[in-house]
């Protein structure tokens, strides 16, 4: 049984997949760091919820948060995750802009669209947990197979 653990943790697309989640665990608690830490510095807590001033400052740190973290998301991914070595002269912008491309299209498609029409049918708890699982999925196989995408020889 360990051969075939340690064996299965051998294979370059498992390593792939692990370090994927790995990653992704760092970019989440990123986003949640930053939007904690934003909010507790503009003073979130001292307006009343649902106020224009609350609202404002809740945005604003979610924009952040998502900013940054999609940054972070985008150098660990291109180095430890695809290990791409594409550079300023070689596609790293073209990696850049698809990868933020990818994660704008799939914020949109999954945490506006599906959230939104998925909330009058289910638990708002649960339409998030299976969105997540949904934005993964989907920033995985854009990574994959459009972002990272190795050439061929």
């Amino acid at each position: 049984m360990m051969t075939k653990i340690k064996a299965l943790l051998k294979d370059p697309k498992m390593q792939e997949m692990i370090s994927y989640v790995f990653f992704g665990v760092l970019t989440t608690l990123v986003n949640w760091c930053v939007y904690v830490f934003l909010t507790w510095v503009l003073g979130m807590q001292t307006h009343a919820r649902g106020s224009a001033a609350y609202v404002l400052i809740g945005n604003a740190a979610t924009l952040c948060a998502w900013v940054l973290s999609v940054l972070f998301a985008f150098f660990t991914n291109k180095r430890y995750v695809f290990k791409s070595g594409a550079t300023r002269q070689n596609g790293a912008w073209k990696e850049f802009i698809l990868f933020i491309s990818a994660r704008v299209v799939g914020y949109f498609l999954f945490d506006m669209l599906i959230y939104t029409a998925l909330l009058y049918l289910m638990n708002d708890k649960l339409d998030k947990l299976l969105m997540n699982v949904l934005v993964i999925i989907f920033n995985y196989v854009a990574s994959k197979w459009v972002v990272f995408r190795k050439k061929r020889a």
